[in-house]
């Protein structure tokens, strides 16, 4: 069975995860109604010359721009966010380029137009259909979940254009602690949030923090993982500390990462899935677990041996589906029943020294 969208197909092909989590520091957010959006993901199909002139000149700057919008929200006034900074502005249409020309002075610059903070961590959830045929399929459910959840009041949730990755729906990002999340289903909407609200990443789909490097990403994501199994919760300190070799700190408890690079081969876009475009390997990176030490030991932690340490980092400790296998009951159920006929161990990558893309590379 042929695979119909690039996000069945990198499933299908045991793509990790964790590594991808990196996203631009420096963002500047505009809501303009998604009707209007195209496959850009910042110049709408109406912007006018100086509107698309000055969002030009701020990305030139090193930002990253980004549309948004939800339903119920007004046209006679523009809402725009800055990050970092988290913060907030209520524009008239007009004033949107003199706007966009002082994001790049600085808060002084953007004083005149009374900016105020963002009274609630946003979570966008990209929705982009006219960028990718995967954006529309699976972000927009999970986007309704997230804005239905009864933990929604905690936060400010918007649709928003490509985030990257979109082999990797559904996406989700949350400002200001700049976690991005993949593969994100209806089902993940509430424990992501409560888990958001506690200030902890959600670690079934987390992608890793987007400030460090590929390997520390998967380091960190791998040992956050064994930590909570161990019921140990938290954000992580990552540290490098020899070849291959990371310690993940939280909470005084230390993981130690060994993180090894490896190929898979699967599709960018849907665009690049249906015009057959040669597969090209893509170096991604798989932690497992080196040693662990319990908080104030600094010795081995041999009174609770981890049941995950062979487990890939593509492959959470997640109580909701077994070893082995990552079936889980109403999530995504559809997207996981078809990407498992797409390949014959029929869940993730389940032969660690057989990459599962190698074998669909070779259909």
């Amino acid at each position: 069975m042929a695979a119909r969208f690039c996000t069945e197909h990198s499933l299908a092909a045991g793509e990790p995860l964790a590594g991808w989590g990196a996203h631009q520091a420096r963002n500047v957010l505009i809501r303009w109604p998604k009707a209007k959006w195209r496959h850009s993901l910042r110049i709408a199909a109406d912007m006018d010359e100086a509107t698309e002139a000055a969002i030009g000149r701020v990305v030139e700057a090193g930002w990253r721009v980004n549309l948004i919008d939800r339903k119920g929200a007004g046209t006679d006034r523009i809402g725009a966010f800055v990050f970092p900074g988290a913060l907030a502005f209520d524009l008239a249409p007009d004033d949107l380029p003199a706007f966009l020309g002082a994001v790049t002075g600085g808060v002084a610059a953007l004083a005149r137009f009374r900016p105020r903070p963002a009274s609630r961590p946003l979570v966008l959830c990209c929705t982009h259909g006219k960028h990718d045929r995967c954006c529309a399929k699976w972000g927009f459910a999970v986007y309704q979940a997230l804005a239905k959840s009864p933990e929604a009041g905690d936060f400010d949730i918007w649709e928003v254009t490509h985030l990257g990755g979109c082999r990797l729906s559904a996406g989700v990002l949350v400002l200001p602690a700049m976690r991005k999340y993949g593969r994100v289903c209806p089902s993940d909407a509430p424990a992501l949030l409560d888990t958001e609200r506690r200030g902890l990443p959600y670690l079934p789909c987390y992608r890793g923090a987007s400030h460090l490097p590929p390997p520390a990403q998967v380091a960190e994501v791998t040992g956050l993982r064994h930590l909570a199994a161990e019921g140990i919760r938290g954000t992580a300190l990552v540290q490098e500390t020899g070849p291959a070799l990371y310690a993940v700190t939280v909470r005084g408890a230390v993981a130690e990462i060994r993180v090894e690079p490896g190929e898979t081969f699967s599709y960018g876009a849907c665009t690049d899935l249906h015009a057959r475009k040669p597969l090209e390997p893509t170096t991604v990176w798989r932690g497992t677990l080196a040693g662990s030490t319990s908080p104030g030991t600094g010795r081995p932690d041999a009174s609770h041996p981890d049941p995950q340490s062979e487990r890939k980092t593509d492959d959470p400790p997640d109580p909701r589906h077994p070893a082995g296998a990552w079936r889980r009951t109403r999530r995504c159920t559809g997207l996981r029943a078809r990407a498992a006929r797409l390949r014959p161990c029929g869940g993730r990558n389940l032969h660690p020294g057989r990459p599962a893309a190698h074998r669909v590379a070779a259909r």
